[in-house]
C-alpha cells in the first residue's frame, strides 16, 4: 500500500518541518510497516513548476478470502503566516479515499493432497545436519532453512519424515526479514535436535515444501534432496545386566481367546439361556413328580434294592416320557424308538415285570441280592444317573459347550515367522526388535510377542520402550512367571507410576469367565432345588467375580502412556519452545487426557500435568 503526497516547491520551502504522511493498517491482514518519509522521494517539473513527492508505504498480507477495506491515508502540514521566525502556523490536513480490495482463493488450493499452504516467490529449501559423523545416543543438530520472498513470519514448518529409531526435539524457529527490491522476504530456519537410538545407514527422504508462486501464477515446490545418514555404535556407559530369556510360546491365552470369541452373542446367550433352561426344567419337574429331585423321602431309609429301583424308574422316565407307554406293553417298542438296542429293550421290559411281581406278588421279593445285581447291570448298560441327574448333566453340557466352542479361533494355531529368535541370539537387536514388533502388531493378543519385544529393547538399552512392552505383556498374562520376573528388571521410576502400571490377579476376561461359571452354577443349583445357603454363596461368588471384572476393565479403560526416553520434558503448552514443568525418567507412566496434533495432554495424581510429544511416549 502506497500513499503519495505532491507539494509545490514554493510551498514546501516555506514549511518549517516535513509533512506527516500517515497510513492506517487495515483489519484482517499481517502488516510490515514501512519508514515514515523524512525527505522528498522524487521531484518533477510539472507545467513549468517543480513538485516534490513524499511517499509512505506498508506491505500487508491478507489472511482470509473476502474483502479488505484499506482506510484513508492522511497528510498533515503547517504553513507559517509570515516570514517572521516567531510567526504562528496554520495547520492543514488532507485525507484520501478508502480502497476496497477483493482477496481471492488460490486457484490451485484443494486440487491435490500436496496443495500449497502459502503464497511466496522463489523459495529455496536447505537441509543441514551436523556433525557429519553420527553415533548412537549422540545428538545431531538439524537445521531446515526456507528462503525467498513472502510473509516470512507465517511460513509453516516443513514435513520431515524421520527414519525409525530417531527421537526428534523441535526447537524455536529463527526468522530473518529483509527488504528485497521493495518486497518483503528473508529466511526462516527450523531447528531440531535428533538422537539416533541404533546404528546403521538411515535414509532421509526428500523434503518437499509446496507453495503458490505469485510470479508464475501456479503451484510450485521447493525441495531438499534426499540423503543417507550413517550412524555408528556409541559408547556403552551401562554396566552389564542380566539378559532375560525369550518366550518360545506361540499361542494366545485360551482365556483371552474364549472371552473375545464370546463377544457379543455368546455372552448374551450365557446371560439368558441358564435362567430359561432352569425354569423349563423346574416346570417339567413340577408337572412330573418322578423328576422332582427334592421329593419327600420315605419314612424309612431305602435299601440298596429300593435305591436301584428308584434309579431304574428315573431311567425309564428319561427314555420314555409317556406314562402309558412306560407302564404298558409298549415299553420295549418305545425304548427301541429311543435308540436302545432291541435285546436291551426286551430285557428292560422283562426286568420291569419281575420287579412288579417281586414287589406286589404273593412270594415277596425273593432273592433281593440277585435282583439288585441285575438292576445295577441294566443301569450300567443304560448309563443311568440318579433321578434328575441326566437333565442337569444335559444343562451343563449345553452351557459349557457354548463356552468351549468359542475358543476354537482359527488364528490361535498360526505359527510365528522364523528368524527373530536367531537375530536376538546373535545380537542383531534392531532387526530382532522390528520382527517382534511386527508379530505383536499382527497378533496383539499373544503376550509372548510383547514379552520378547521388551526383552530385545531391554537388551538394546531402550528401557522406556521395554517397560511399555512388558507392561502390555503383564496385562495379557498377569501371572506368567517370565513376565513377573522381567518386570522386576525395570521397576517404575517413581511411586506415582506404579498404580498406573499395576495389574490385578487376573485379566478382565478371566474374571468374566469366572463370573460366567458362577452364573451357570447358580442356575444349576436353582434347577436342582438346592438349599438357600448354596444359592447365596454362589450368588456372592458370581457378583464378586463380576465386580472384579468391572474394576479391572475400568482400570485399563483409561489411556496410559509410558515415557520412552530419560529426561523427557512435560511442557506447559503444546509447542517446542514452551517451558518444561518437569522432566520424567524412562518408564514413567501418565494418563492421556486428549490429543492436539503431534502433542498429548497428560496428567497424573501427583500433580504432574502438561504436554508431551506423541513420539516421546509409548501408549498402552
Amino acid at each position: 500500500m502506497i500513499a503519495a503526497a505532491w507539494f509545490p516547491r514554493e510551498l514546501r520551502t516555506r514549511l518549517r518541518r516535513m509533512p506527516i504522511l500517515t497510513m492506517q493498517t487495515p483489519e484482517g491482514v499481517w502488516s510490515y510497516p514501512g519508514a515514515s518519509p523524512s525527505e522528498p522521494a522524487a521531484s518533477r517539473l510539472v507545467r513549468g513548476g517543480w513538485m516534490d513527492l513524499f511517499v509512505a508505504h506498508q506491505i500487508v498480507f491478507p489472511l482470509a478470502v473476502g474483502r479488505v477495506t484499506i482506510p484513508p491515508a492522511t497528510v498533515e502540514y503547517a504553513v507559517p503566516v509570515s516570514f517572521s521566525f516567531f510567526s504562528r502556523e496554520e495547520r492543514y490536513s488532507l485525507r484520501s479515499d478508502s480502497v476496497l480490495v477483493s482477496v481471492l482463493p488460490l486457484p490451485v488450493a484443494g486440487r491435490t493432497a500436496d496443495a500449497p499452504r502459502l503464497v511466496a516467490h522463489g523459495l529455496t529449501l536447505d537441509l543441514a545436519i551436523e556433525p557429519a559423523e553420527a553415533r548412537v545416543g549422540e545428538p545431531l543438530d538439524v537445521n531446515v532453512t526456507v528462503s525467498g520472498i513472502g510473509n516470512v513470519a507465517l511460513w509453516p514448518e516443513p514435513a520431515i519424515h524421520w527414519p525409525a529409531g530417531f527421537r526428534t526435539y523441535p526447537g524455536e524457529a529463527t526468522v530473518r526479514v529483509e527488504s528485497q527490491g521493495g518486497q518483503i522476504g528473508g529466511s526462516k530456519t527450523f531447528h531440531y535436535l535428533a538422537v539416533p537410538d541404533s546404528a546403521g545407514a538411515f535414509p532421509i527422504p526428500e523434503v518437499r515444501y509446496p507453495y503458490y508462486d505469485v510470479a508464475a501464477g501456479d503451484a510450485a515446490v521447493a525441495r531438499a534432496a534426499p540423503r543417507s545418514l550413517a550412524v555408528g555404535q556409541g559408547a556403552e556407559p551401562r554396566a552389564a545386566r542380566p539378559l532375560p530369556p525369550l518366550d518360545r510360546s506361540t499361542r494366545e491365552a485360551w482365556t483371552t481367546a474364549l472371552a473375545t470369541g464370546l463377544m457379543p452373542w455368546g455372552w448374551l446367550a450365557l446371560l439368558v439361556a441358564p435362567p430359561v433352561v432352569a425354569w423349563l426344567w423346574r416346570r417339567r419337574a413340577a408337572s412330573d413328580p418322578d423328576l422332582a429331585p427334592d421329593a419327600e423321602p420315605e419314612a424309612t431309609p431305602l435299601s440298596r434294592l429300593g435305591r436301584l429301583e428308584h434309579a431304574f424308574q428315573a431311567v425309564l422316565v428319561s427314555h420314555v416320557p409317556d406314562p402309558e407307554a412306560r407302564d404298558g406293553d409298549g415299553l420295549a417298542r418305545a425304548l427301541r424308538a429311543g435308540g436302545v438296542e432291541s435285546a436291551v429293550a426286551d430285557h428292560v421290559m422283562r426286568l420291569r415285570d419281575r420287579l412288579r411281581a417281586a414287589r406286589y406278588g404273593p412270594r415277596g421279593l425273593g432273592d433281593a441280592a440277585e435282583l439288585a445285581a441285575e438292576l445295577a447291570q441294566v443301569l450300567k448298560v443304560l448309563d443311568a444317573d440318579p433321578a434328575g441327574g441326566r437333565g442337569r448333566r444335559w444343562l451343563v453340557a449345553v452351557c459349557c459347550g457354548a463356552l468351549v466352542g468359542a475358543a476354537g479361533s482359527p488364528g490361535c494355531a498360526a505359527a510365528q515367522a522364523p528368524g527373530a529368535e536367531a537375530l536376538y541370539d546373535i545380537g542383531a537387536l534392531r532387526a530382532a526388535a522390528d520382527s517382534f514388533a511386527a508379530r505383536a502388531a499382527a497378533r496383539p493378543g499373544v503376550a509372548a510377542h510383547w514379552y520378547n519385544l521388551g526383552a530385545t529393547l531391554y537388551r538394546a538399552g531402550a528401557d522406556g520402550k521395554a517397560a511399555a512392552a512388558w507392561a502390555i505383556a503383564a496385562r495379557l498374562t498377569p501371572r506368567a512367571p517370565l513376565v513377573r520376573r522381567a518386570r522386576r528388571f525395570l521397576p517404575p521410576p517413581d511411586a506415582a507410576s506404579e498404580p498406573l502400571l499395576a495389574t490385578g490377579l487376573a485379566t478382565p476376561g478371566e474374571w468374566e469367565l469366572a463370573a460366567a461359571a458362577g452364573w451357570l452354577a447358580l442356575w444349576l443349583a436353582v434347577a436342582a432345588r438346592r438349599r438357600g445357603i448354596v444359592l447365596i454363596l454362589l450368588g456372592l461368588v458370581t457378583a464378586a467375580c463380576g465386580g472384579m471384572a468391572a474394576r479391572e476393565g475400568w482400570h485399563r479403560a483409561r489411556p496410559v502412556a509410558v515415557i520412552a526416553s530419560a529426561g523427557t520434558p512435560v511442557r506447559v503448552a503444546p509447542y517446542g519452545a514452551a517451558s518444561a514443568a518437569i522432566t520424567l525418567d524412562a518408564g514413567a507412566a501418565l494418563y492421556v487426557e486428549r490429543h492436539a496434533g503431534a502433542w498429548l495432554r497428560v496428567e497424573r495424581q501427583d500433580g504432574v500435568r502438561g504436554w508431551v510429544l506423541a513420539a516421546e511416549v509409548v501408549p498402552l
